[in-house]
């Protein structure tokens, strides 16, 4: 009998994978090439998105090469980074590079919209306008990186599809291994890699943790929480949450500035590990400003508590407790907010493969912190999304009591969790200060 495979995609800053998912949510075959952000000048944040389609083919190269040979493809799914907008001209070609996501040429512009900020399509559509009139006049359609690359397969250039939603089939003059293959929309990396860890139920909170994090509250109803953004989530269930900018890239920043001793993994589980570091600096992860909850480019980060008997391995501490503090400020905004209590932490992404920072951010939140089994959620979640989309599940909850089954649980140890608490009053009201800074006024 064959075993029918979803080929799913995870479009990421990084690189972009790709691997077959079996029914039960395992990734049995898996492809990664890698990816760069360019950045040529100070603020600008740009990929071409011939690059993209070029690791598309190339995984899908790699993975079908290793295709079983009782093996069926019944469909493909593209779930990637969002907020990095591609520009489109009337005959579905891309106009210059795509703009990324932590891209911030159109700060000043983003002051003309309300509400916006430069990480917003307004204001970065605004600045084309003005420094590139010329290509902003070829300008038909703005899609995000996994619509360009199902536009790429099937000829069907959409945008705002739900993701189990059939974008078309794949052309055979694209790829035509997978001629006649459906589609599907799926949707921005944080829902992929969040609900392929299971968070699909009111009550789940999720941490998607990679070069910056993505957080967020499961509800059963739309809510408002200032700073944060309310989206359907699974067709019966909602979110209130949002993207950071700090995450994994302020690690790797201290590592080197400070010139922790040893290899940056074996450092993070050493000081992760290590005794509660009570007098350590507090750390403000703002080094390139902050998304959620305060959308402030500006911003810049901070320690606070610095002495001279302050180290190294003290800054890194400080750093993984800083982080951990910026979920639990987002988590807290959207608990307030939609009056739904998390239970329990669900992470995935790079950062949450280690074991010492899944226990911080089980110590500094006070949640259970569960860390799926399967490293590569966000290629289990756009399988779920291709499972609902060909009518094999009811829904992305019903998908995901089949595919996102094994987990490993840190516990909260209630001493750390008092310390943590009182250094997480002095996070807000650095906070505060650092936000007071930025709009010039007093700190």
């Amino acid at each position: 009998m064959a075993t029918t495979f979803v080929l799913a995609v995870d479009v990421g800053a990084g690189s972009l994978r790709a691997g077959l998912v079996d029914a039960r949510g395992r990734v049995r075959i898996a492809a990664a090439e890698a990816l760069v952000v360019r950045e040529p000048r100070p603020g600008f944040a740009e990929i071409d998105p011939g690059l993209w389609w070029r690791a598309l083919r190339l995984a899908f190269v790699r993975v079908l090469r290793d295709l079983p040979r009782r093996g069926r493809i019944a469909a493909i799914c593209i779930c990637g980074l969002t907020r990095t907008q591609v520009l489109l001209d009337r005959q579905r070609r891309p106009i210059g590079p795509a703009i990324a996501f932590r891209d911030t040429r159109a700060a000043s512009i983003a002051r003309e919209f309300p509400g916006s900020t430069a990480f917003d399509l307004k204001p970065r559509l605004a600045w084309v306008a003005r420094h590139q009139p010329r290509r902003f006049e070829r300008v038909d359609l703005v899609v995000e990186p996994r619509e360009f690359l199902a536009g790429e397969l099937t000829g069907e250039f959409t945008a705002g599809l739900a993701p189990w939603q059939c974008v078309g089939q794949v052309r055979g003059d694209r790829a035509r291994p997978l001629a006649g293959i459906p589609v599907f929309a799926g949707s921005m990396d944080t829902w992929a890699c969040a609900v392929g860890a299971g968070a699909v139920l009111p009550g789940d909170a999720y941490d998607i943790a990679g070069t910056s994090e993505a957080i967020g509250l499961v509800t059963a109803q739309p809510a408002r929480a200032p700073g944060l953004v309310s989206l359907p989530w699974t067709g019966d269930a909602h979110q209130v949450g949002g993207p950071t900018q700090a995450g994994a890239d302020c690690v790797v920043w201290c590592h080197a500035a400070f010139r922790v001793r040893g290899p940056l993994v074996r450092a993070l589980e050493r000081v992760g590990r290590g005794p509660l570091r009570a007098d350590a600096p507090v750390f403000l992860p703002y080094l390139a400003g902050e998304r959620a909850p305060v959308w402030n480019s500006e911003v810049r980060g901070a320690f606070h508590g610095i002495a001279r008997a302050s180290a190294p391995d003290d800054f890194l501490w400080s750093v993984l407790e800083g982080v951990a503090f910026a979920v639990r400020d987002v988590l807290e905004v959207a608990q307030d907010g939609s009056g739904t209590r998390a239970g329990a932490l669900r992470v995935a992404g790079g950062g949450a493969r280690s074991d010492a920072w899944c226990r911080m951010k089980a110590d500094v939140t006070g949640l259970p912190v569960l860390r799926s089994a399967e490293a590569e959620t966000g290629l289990v979640g756009a399988a779920m999304a291709a499972t609902v989309g060909l009518g094999l599940a009811p829904g992305i909850a019903a998908a995901a009591s089949a595919m996102a089954t094994r987990f490993r649980r840190f516990e909260p140890r209630r001493a750390r969790h008092d310390a943590h608490c009182a250094r997480f009053a002095r996070f807000r009201r650095i906070k505060q200060s650092a936000l007071a800074l930025a709009a010039g006024g007093p700190a």
